[in-house]
């Protein structure tokens, strides 16, 4: 197969580590892959992701003036496209979606769209994104990682569309560290943006813990526009020695192996990546509810992790104080929560990704 993938950016976050993991494997099976980066420089040269040699990069390339710089894109697409003898398209996020349809349309090939988010937030009822949806729904296909995303799409998207996780990323050796000798943690690894990540609810549920179990910190691995804003929150209920901020990581699962509990307060999430990697390391999960479904994909409750609703900071204070007392539990949900290592192994992810393309381009 000729595919073409087009994204927003090849850059640090989870969508785009999820196209890059699909490129690359699709890639290295014999396909001819194709990335077209909707940024106007490019990405991949500013040592943000460096991948195969083999993979073919664009810059869709749009003119100064906004007003037209989506149109002048879809343009781009095409012209590469036509170039590329591409047997199918594939957007990762709303505006690459929007844009797949309509070159699929013009250029007469397949388009599938893959949601990486939470249609609940991004389709919210305004006259741009009811028309951004209803383009979007006119794609061939559509890959969703929950079944509740795949819902808030139209009837022909769910009928086509299909449910594919993300997987864990396993590097060398998974740190395996006994519960007992686990540290008197909570830590966090994510973007430090408040609106989806609610550092307020995390910082408030922690303020209600810390109470109870003084022995323990918190530590935020990240970085983002908000940080600052979190410190303030953190100062303003007399936490500072209580919460550390430590910057970015790039082994998340080295970093946190020995730490006590792992604790994520989102409001929505497609499949969080570092909720992932820390139940593959066993760490004790705590994780809001979140929409469309993804943290309850992944938990079990009681079984493998807790799970608590969402801007509940009173149920969240409650299940981090169940860990802390009841080494048991703690210790059963650390132990199972490590089967996400075969449940959502990159091999299985990859073949459900290469068949369902084959599928839809109806070429081998």
């Amino acid at each position: 197969m000729n595919i073409v993938f087009v994204t927003p950016s090849i850059g640090l976050g989870g969508a785009a580590k999820m196209l890059c993991f699909v490129a690359e494997s699709l890639s290295e099976r014999g396909h001819k892959v194709h990335i077209i980066n909707l940024r106007t420089t490019f990405v991949n040269e500013s040592s943000e992701r460096v991948l195969s040699d083999k993979i073919n990069y664009y810059v869709a390339e749009c003119a100064k003036n906004q007003r037209f710089k989506r149109f002048e894109q879809i343009k781009a697409i095409v012209k590469i496209a036509k170039k590329a003898n591409a047997d199918v398209l594939i957007g990762f996020t709303l505006y690459p979606n929007f844009m797949v349809s309509i070159a699929g349309k013009i250029l007469r090939i397949p388009s599938i769209m893959s949601e990486r988010g939470d249609p609940k937030w991004t389709f919210n009822g305004s006259k741009v994104m009811t028309f951004f949806l209803k383009v979007i729904n006119m794609c061939t296909g559509g890959v969703f990682q929950t079944e509740g995303a795949k819902s808030l799409y139209g009837k022909r998207l769910k009928e086509n569309g299909i449910v594919i996780a993300n997987p864990i990323f396993i590097e060398g050796e998974v740190p395996s560290v006994k519960q007992s000798e686990r540290e008197k943690t909570v830590v966090s690894v994510g973007r430090l943006d408040n609106f989806q990540k609610r550092y307020d609810v995390m910082v408030d549920a922690f303020e209600i813990f810390s109470k109870k179990h003084p022995e323990y910190i918190l530590k935020l691995y990240g970085k983002g526009m908000d940080e600052e804003k979190i410190a303030l929150w953190v100062k303003e209920k007399g936490l500072e020695e209580k919460v550390k901020f430590m910057g970015l990581t790039t082994k998340p699962m080295e970093d946190t192996a020995r730490d006590g509990m792992f604790l994520i307060t989102s409001d929505f999430e497609g499949i969080s990546n570092s909720l992932l990697e820390a139940m593959a390391v066993g760490l004790p999960c705590v994780s809001t509810d979140h929409t469309p479904g993804g943290a309850r994909l992944l938990i079990t409750d009681h079984e493998n992790g807790l799970l608590a609703p969402v801007e509940d900071v009173a149920g969240l204070a409650e299940a981090m104080c169940e860990f802390a007392e009841n080494y048991e539990l703690a210790e059963k949900c650390g132990n199972n929560a490590k089967d996400v290592i075969n449940r959502f192994a990159p091999e299985r992810i990859i073949d459900m990704w290469e068949s369902y393309c084959v599928k839809i381009s109806g070429v081998k």
